[in-house]
C-alpha cells in the first residue's frame, strides 16, 4: 500500500473521542429495523427541547440534553427514516448515559423516498410516473463480497444485465439495460456521477488479447451511498438523445448536518482461486516418441499408447490471488455545513502471473448553507488506478494459448508439453501490458431558493482522465513469437488524454392553484464537452531488455488521432399534484450534437407520465382487504435517442502519392457522410404497480416495457466506383425490446431475536430486428436479420448421417447439413433473475446468500472447438473411437454436404460448438458478526463488525466449458470462450470498525 504512513497519522489523529459533560442527561442506542438491519441516517429528535442528531453509519446515536433540561422528566423521543414507519419512545431525562434501542418498521413499498435521477419538480418516488430503481450500495458492500462496481449492479435489478468478460483481475464488463437495442451503435448506458458525466468506458490502449479495462470500476465500492438507475422513459426529458441504453447514476457518500463526528476504518483481505479444472491434453505415442529418451512419457512404452498432460498444472502457472484492502473515512457535519473525505488503497494480485490491479482514491464532498437560501455543494475525487494485464483471450501467444494446444509426446524435450519448443510459459511471461490512469472528478453544485416558490439548481463538473499505457515483447534469441520483429523486442506506449465537462441548470417553480392542486414547472439547460487526444509510439529493436524505451528502440514510428464532440439539450417539464396523491407529468427536450453539424435540426424528446397513490383515497380501506396495504399504479411514455460520433459529415483522409524525388502528402475519400442522418429514435412504454401486503411484509413492483427502436443506423454498401473507404450510414432499421420486470420483497419473520427476509427478481425479454430497410442480412454466426434476436447465433442445423461410396469405392458415413445457415439460439438472455435472502439473529449474526440465474441464451465454445479441429488433442478427438458415437464423430468433423449435394469442410460447420448457456450461480454468501457494544467499546468503538464471505461459489449449467458467463471477445455483439479465464472465485474477510 503506498502512503501507509501519512495514512496512519490522519487516522491517529481523528481517532480521539470528544467528552462528555458528567451533568448531561446523554441518550445513547441504535436505531434498527426489524430485521435487525442498522439505520444510518434515521433522525432521532425531541421535538419539546428542540434537539435532534443523526444515526451513523452503524445506526447508532447520541443526543445530549443539557443540564438544566436533564431533571428527570419524561420526554418523547421521535424516530423517522424514509422508507421506514416513524416510531415514537419515551425516555427520561437524568443525568448520566441512558441507552434507549430502537426499532422502526420497514415499509414494503417506499414511496415517499427521494430520487434524483431523471426527475425534475417534484423528486418523491410516488411522484414518478416510471421506474426508477435504486441500489442501497452502503448497505450492500456493508456484508456482501463486493469489489467493483459491477459487483453491486449485478443480478440486483430486474433488467438490468452485468456480464464479465473475464476472470482476469482487472477485466471490464458489458451492461445492458432491458435487451439491446442498436446494431451501429453503443448499448452501453451513459454514467453519471453526482450529476456529472463520468467516463466509463471499456478502454484498452495496448494490446492484451480480447480483454479491456473498465473506467466504470475504477470507483471503490465504499465511496458510493447509492446507485439509480433509469430504464425507460423516465430518461427522456432530463437526458435526451443520450439516453436510448439507459442511464446510471452513482451517488457518492455526503456528510449528514447535525450528525456529530463519526470515522470508519476497513480492512479486506480477498482469497482468489482460479475456479477451473483445466483440461488435460491428451496424445499417443508414435514410433518416433518411443525411441526417444527425452520424451519421458512414451519413451519405451509400445505405440499407440494413451498419455496425458496439463503443462499449466506441472508447472503451477496458476496461482492463488489475492486481494489487499484499506480503507478510512470521515463523516459529520454541524448546523449549516456536512463533510465526507474518505482515502483507500486496493491492491489486487490475480491468478496468473503478470496480473496485478491497484486502484488508490480519494473523495471529499462538502455542503455549506450560509443562508435559508443558498447552499453551496462541493467535491473532488482523485483516482489512480494501475492494471497489468496477462495476454489472454483470442491471443496466440499467452499462458492458455501456448499450453491448452500443446502435446504431451514432447514432455521432456524442448517444448516440454506446450504448443512448439519457443512457445512456453516463459514467452508468455515475457510479455508485459500495463495501463495507468489519473483521474479528477471536480464539482461544484449551486442550490438558490430566492422566494419559497423559486429554485435553481447550477452544476459545473468534469470528469479529467489521463492514461498512460505500455505493451513490450521481450527481446529474445530464442524465437518466443515466431516474428523477428517480436523477437527482437517491440515496444509500445500510449497516451491518451480524455476531458469531459458538464455544465447543467435546472429551475423549478412552485405554484398552488388550491390545497388540492399544486403544479412544478420546470426548465433546464445542459451542455457536454468530450475531448479525447490519443498518442502513441512503436519501436522495434532493442538493444537490451533494460533499455525498453521507444527512443531506444532502432526503428520507430509514431501516431496521434483527436476528437471533440459537444451535445446541447433543453428541457422544459410540467409536474401536476392532486391531492398528493395524483400525479401527471409531461416534458420535451431539445438536443443538438456536433456529429450533426451546425446546420442540423434539433433532435426532439417529449415525455409524458402518469402516477396514481390508489391506496391514499378515502375509499380504500372500505373496499380492500386488511392485508392490502399502499398500491400505485404508474404508466409513462417517451422518447430517447443515441447519437453517432460520426457519418452525417463528408470526410478525407491523408495518403502519400509519388512524385519527382520522393513522395507528396496528398488526399483521398474516406466517408461520403449523410447529411440527412439523425440519432437513433427510441420510443418506449411503461406501465406497472407497486404494492404492499399483509402490514408491510410483503412488497412487490411489476412493470411491463415496450420500447420500438426506429431510424436504426446501419451501413449501406457504396459503389467501388465512387472511391470512399467507409460504407455510408443510413436511419433505415427498425428494433424492438418488450417484456415484464417483477421485484418482491419479504419480510417472512420479524421477531427481537430473530429475522428473516427475502427478495426475489426476474424480468424477461423479447428482442428482435423489426427493420433493415434495403441493406441485406450479415453476419455468419451472430446474425443480423429481420424477425430474429440481435446477432442471435446461427450455423447449418444436422440432418443426420447418410451412407456413401467415395471415389475409391470405400463406404463411409457423412453427415448432411442444411443448404443455409439456421437459426441455433439467442445471444441475449431472454430469463433473468435472482433472489437473495437475509437472515438476522439476535442483532450481532447476520447471513446472506444471494442466486443468480440466467436462461435461453448461446455460447460459442471456441475452446472446445480449437482443442478438436487445430490442435486435436483433446480427449475426445485422440479417443474418439472409444467414447463417441458415429454421429457425435460426424457433428465435429464430418464430412459434411448439404441437403442439395455441396461438400463443405468441417471448419465452416460449427454447430456443434454453439452451446446453451443457461445456468444457475451462487452469486454471494456472507456471515457478518457485529460485536455487542460492550466488547466493541474496549476499541474506543462505536460499533465493529467481521465478514467472512464467497463469491461465485458454485455453479449449475450443462455448458461443457468453465464458465458460460465470460466472453472472449470486447466485440459488441460477441460472446464467445476462446481461451479465456473463468470468472474466479473469492474468499473474503472484511474487519470494519466505527468510531
Amino acid at each position: 500500500m503506498h502512503g501507509k504512513s501519512w495514512f496512519g497519522l490522519v487516522l491517529a489523529a481523528f481517532l480521539i473521542p470528544a467528552g462528555l459533560n458528567a451533568q448531561s442527561a446523554t441518550v445513547v442506542g441504535s436505531v434498527r429495523s426489524q430485521s435487525q438491519l442498522p439505520v444510518p441516517g434515521a433522525h432521532v429528535a425531541i421535538p419539546s427541547l428542540g434537539i435532534s442528531t443523526v444515526a451513523n453509519d452503524a445506526g447508532n446515536y447520541q443526543l445530549i440534553v443539557s443540564g438544566d433540561q436533564a431533571r428527570g422528566q419524561e420526554a418523547t423521543m421521535v424516530v423517522t427514516r424514509i422508507g421506514y414507519r416513524s416510531q415514537e419512545v419515551s425516555v427520561t431525562l437524568a443525568p448520566g448515559v441512558h441507552r434507549r434501542d430502537i426499532v422502526i418498521q420497514e415499509e414494503a413499498v417506499v414511496l415517499d423516498e427521494i430520487v434524483v435521477t431523471g426527475t425534475a419538480g417534484r423528486q418523491q418516488r410516488k411522484a414518478q410516473s416510471a421506474l426508477i430503481e435504486s441500489v442501497d450500495a452502503s448497505r450492500v458492500a456493508q456484508s456482501a463480497p463486493i469489489a467493483s462496481v459491477s459487483n453491486l449492479l449485478q443480478s440486483r435489478v430486474p433488467g438490468v444485465s452485468v456480464q464479465q468478460t473475464s476472470g482476469t483481475s482487472g477485466t471490464a464488463q458489458t451492461i445492458r439495460i432491458r435487451g439491446a437495442a442498436s446494431i451501429s451503435l453503443s448499448n452501453e448506458p451513459i454514467v453519471i456521477i453526482d450529476g456529472v458525466r463520468a467516463d466509463s468506458r471499456n478502454r484498452q490502449l495496448v494490446n492484451a488479447g480480447g480483454q479491456s479495462g473498465s473506467r466504470l470500476n475504477d470507483l471503490r465500492p465504499d465511496e458510493i451511498e447509492s446507485i439509480e438507475i433509469v430504464k425507460g422513459p423516465a430518461a427522456a426529458t432530463l437526458y435526451g438523445a443520450d439516453a436510448s441504453a439507459g442511464v446510471i447514476q452513482i451517488i457518492t457518500k455526503k456528510g449528514r448536518a447535525g450528525g456529530g463526528f463519526s470515522q470508519n476504518v476497513s480492512v479486506e483481505y480477498n482469497a482468489i482461486d482460479a475456479n477451473w479444472d483445466i483440461p488435460d491434453n491428451w496424445g499417443r505415442c508414435t514410433d518416433t516418441d518411443i525411441d526417444n529418451p527425452s520424451r519421458i512419457l512414451c519413451y519405451g512404452e509400445p505405440v499407440g499408447k494413451l498419455i496425458h498432460d496439463n503443462p499449466l498444472d506441472r508447472h503451477k502457472v496458476f496461482r492463488t490471488g489475492e486481494l489487499r484492502s484499506l480503507t478510512w473515512s470521515g463523516r459529520g457535519g454541524g448546523e449549516n455545513y456536512d463533510f465526507f473525505l474518505t482515502l483507500g488503497g486496493d491492491n489486487e494480485v490475480g491468478t496468473l502471473p503478470g496480473n496485478e490491479y491497484g486502484r488508490n482514491t480519494g473523495r471529499f464532498n462538502f455542503s455549506f448553507i450560509p443562508s435559508e437560501k443558498l447552499r453551496l455543494e462541493a467535491g473532488l475525487g482523485v483516482l489512480r488506478v494501475k492494471t497489468d494485464l496477462p495476454q489472454n483471450d483470442n491471443n496466440i501467444y499467452g499462458f492458455l494459448s501456448v499450453a491448452l494446444p500443446g502435446r504431451p509426446n514432447t514432455v521432456g524435450d524442448a517444448a516440454d508439453g506446450w504448443e512448439v519448443a519457443n512457445r512456453t510459459r516463459e514467452s508468455a511471461a515475457g510479455i508485459t501490458a500495463r495501463d495507468v490512469t489519473l483521474r479528477m472528478q471536480p464539482r461544484l453544485t449551486v442550490n438558490y431558493t430566492p422566494f419559497d416558490w423559486f429554485s435553481h439548481r447550477l452544476t459545473v463538473g468534469a470528469d479529467l482522465t489521463r492514461s498512460e499505457a505500455r505493451q513490450m515483447f521481450a527481446k529474445n534469441n530464442i524465437g518466443w513469437y515466431g516474428t523477428e520483429e517480436l523477437n527482437s523486442g517491440r515496444v509500445v506506449e500510449a497516451r491518451e488524454n480524455r476531458d469531459a465537462i458538464t455544465l447543467d441548470y435546472m429551475g423549478n417553480i412552485t405554484h398552488h392553484f388550491s390545497d388540492d392542486l399544486t403544479a412544478d414547472i420546470s426548465i433546464g439547460a445542459q451542455l457536454l464537452t468530450t475531448r479525447t487526444d490519443l498518442t502513441s509510439a512503436t519501436g522495434i529493436g532493442l538493444l537490451t531488455n533494460a533499455a525498453h524505451s521507444v527512443s531506444a528502440a532502432a526503428v520507430r514510428t509514431g501516431t496521434q488521432s483527436y476528437s471533440e464532440h459537444r451535445e446541447a439539450g433543453a428541457l422544459g417539464h410540467l409536474h401536476l399534484s392532486w391531492q398528493d396523491r395524483l400525479f401527471f407529468e409531461t416534458g420535451v427536450r431539445l438536443d443538438k450534437h456536433s456529429t450533426f453539424g451546425t446546420e442540423a435540426k434539433a433532435f426532439v424528446s417529449p415525455k409524458v407520465g402518469l402516477s396514481y397513490v390508489v391506496s391514499e383515497e378515502a375509499f380504500w380501506d372500505e373496499v380492500m382487504p386488511e392485508f392490502f396495504g399502499s398500491f400505485r399504479m404508474r404508466g409513462a411514455w417517451g422518447t430517447t435517442g443515441r447519437a453517432p460520433s460520426s457519418g452525417a459529415l463528408t470526410t478525407y483522409d491523408s495518403a502519400p502519392y509519388a512524385r519527382v524525388g520522393g513522395t507528396g502528402a496528398g488526399v483521398i475519400q474516406y466517408d461520403k457522410g449523410n447529411p440527412d442522418l439523425r440519432p437513433e429514435k427510441g420510443t418506449e412504454v411503461e406501465i406497472g404497480f407497486d404494492a404492499s401486503l399483509f402490514d408491510e411484509r410483503l412488497g412487490l413492483e411489476v412493470t411491463y416495457f415496450n420500447k420500438k427502436t426506429t431510424d436504426l443506423i446501419l451501413s449501406r454498401p457504396l459503389a467501388p466506383s465512387e472511391g470512399f473507404s467507409l460504407n455510408q450510414t443510413v436511419n433505415i432499421g427498425g428494433v424492438v425490446n418488450r417484456g415484464f420486470e417483477f421485484a418482491a420483497n419479504a419480510n417472512l419473520i420479524t421477531t427481537p431475536d430473530f429475522a428473516w427476509s427475502a427478495r426475489a427478481a426476474f424480468n424477461t425479454l423479447h428482442n428482435e430486428i423489426t427493420d433493415m430497410g434495403d441493406v441485406a442480412p450479415f453476419g455468419t454466426m451472430n446474425k443480423r436479420a429481420e424477425g430474429i434476436q440481435i446477432a442471435a447465433f446461427h450455423g447449418y442445423a444436422f440432418r443426420g448421417l447418410e451412407e456413401y461410396t467415395d471415389a475409391d469405392g470405400n463406404v463411409g458415413t457423412r453427415m448432411v447439413v442444411s443448404d443455409t445457415l439456421e437459426f441455433v439460439g439467442n445471444f441475449l438472455p431472454t430469463f433473468e433473475g435472482s433472489l437473495s435472502t437475509t437472515i438476522n439473529i439476535k442483532g450481532n449474526l447476520q447471513l446472506y446468500a444471494q442466486l443468480d440465474r440466467k436462461s435461453d441464451f448461446y455460447i460459442y465454445n471456441n475452446t472446445r472447438q480449437w482443442r478438436d479441429r487445430q490442435s486435436q488433442n483433446s480427449e475426445e478427438f485422440v479417443r474418439r473411437d472409444e467414447i463417441l458415437s458415429d454421429e457425435e464423430y460426424a457433428r465435429r468433423w464430418g464430412p459434411f454436404i448439404t441437403e442439395s449435394g455441396e461438400t463443405i469442410g468441417f471448419n465452416s460447420v460449427n454447430t456443434e460448438y454453439i452451446e446453451p448457456g443457461d445456468f444457475t450461480r451462487l452469486r454471494e454468501i456472507s456471515a457478518t458478526y457485529f460485536l455487542p457494544q460492550n466488547l466493541a467499546s474496549h476499541f474506543r468503538a462505536s460499533s465493529a463488525s467481521i465478514t467472512l464471505a464467497a463469491r461465485n461459489l458454485a455453479l449449475w449449467t450443462k455448458y461443457s466449458g468453465p464458465d458460460p458467463e465470460i466472453n472472449s471477445s470486447s466485440g459488441a455483439f460477441s460472446r464467445s470462450d476462446f481461451l479465456t479465464v473463468p470468472t474466479s472465485r473469492r474468499f473474503v474477510a472484511r474487519v470494519n470498525v466505527q468510531f
